[in-house]
């Protein structure tokens, strides 16, 4: 063997350790990045979706209430709103340049706890009324109670229905310039499911694809189990749930049931509340309306109601279209 063939072999024993120090860096790669991937996991915890942030505490997500609030900006630190203290995580989507005073639209969850967690803080049109609509589940109808908070219900509110204790409900509010909450009208949206090992939550899809969905500050999608389409929530003598997909679309806001299977969450229910878009008047299957709240009162007030609600305003005054 001459100094060129010795080389050549000294050459290949070095590459192979070289490629062998390669791999040995990019499995260390993965490692971490699996380890990363971790972080902002989804679990279930005493019915309520919660999430492990970056410090591995565990915080909640979302549960079986939701808000919707536009008012004025008071406060970043912490952010307040209209009165009401926000608590934001690193899912929370905050546009740039607010400032206080400014009029924002905020969406999140109403948490068991009593805290509001705030998805999305988004500045809001000059021209809308400060209001609240609050979907959330009915611990008392006499007082008023609906997800802790309680409700100064008058003569002027606009009850629809028999609504009992356990009902999902939506509540419309006008925050009034002095502070005060004037509930509007109080909804019922059907009973919540009870499903052992399971949570009971609402949410607003931003986006589905295939069996997967987003749901607005959530940071990961969700498996949904795919059924034969036979409608939102029916169960099969199995007791897998049928989840039809076809009728999905972002910016509804649906009551889903969440499970967890094999380490992740699983959804097996989903029943659609109503449709999330303001570019309407009117939406389909029972969506929002754009009514003229006490126009005879200071211009009145724009509202977005239930359609279900709409003859009950009408009754009390109110007129279809928003105010002149």
């Amino acid at each position: 063997m001459n100094i060129h063939s010795k080389s050549g072999v000294r050459w290949r024993v070095f590459s192979g350790y070289l490629g062998a120090l390669i791999l040995l860096m990019a499995c260390m790669a993965v490692g971490l990045g699996s380890s990363a991937v971790q972080e902002g996991i989804l679990q279930l915890n005493n019915g309520t979706v919660t999430v492990r942030d970056q410090t591995g505490n565990v915080q909640p997500l979302a549960g079986t209430s939701t808000f919707d609030l536009v008012g004025k900006l008071e406060n970043t630190n912490p952010w307040t709103v209209a009165g009401k203290t926000l608590a934001t995580n690193q899912s929370t989507q905050i546009a740039q340049g607010l400032k206080v005073g400014d009029l924002v639209h905020v969406r999140g969850a109403a948490l068991d706890n009593g805290t509001w967690l705030a998805y999305s803080i988004q500045p809001a049109d000059n021209q809308s009324d400060q209001t609240i609509t609050l979907i959330g589940k009915v611990s008392s109808v006499n007082p008023w109670v609906v997800n802790g908070l309680k409700l100064n219900v008058t003569n002027d509110t606009v009850i629809n229905g028999n609504i009992q204790p356990g009902t999902l409900v939506r509540v419309d509010i006008l925050l009034q310039e002095d502070g005060t909450w004037e509930v509007i009208s109080i909804s019922p949206l059907g009973d919540i499911p009870s499903t052992s090992g399971c949570a009971t939550v609402t949410a607003t899809i931003t986006s589905v694809n295939g069996n997967q969905i987003q749901f607005l500050g959530w940071p990961a999608t969700v498996t949904v189990k795919v059924g034969t389409p036979t409608g939102y929530g029916n169960d099969n003598q199995n007791g897998d749930a049928n989840v039809d997909l076809s009728n999905l679309k972002p910016g509804q806001q649906v009551l889903v049931v969440v499970c967890a299977e094999s380490n992740q969450l699983v959804i097996t229910k989903i029943v659609v509340l109503h449709e999330n878009n303001e570019n309407n008047n009117e939406t389909e299957n029972g969506g929002k309306v754009l009514v003229c709240h006490k126009p005879g009162k200071k211009g009145g007030h724009t509202l977005s109601i239930s359609s279900s609600a709409v003859p009950a305003h009408l009754a009390h005054g109110d007129t279809l279209g928003p105010c002149p």
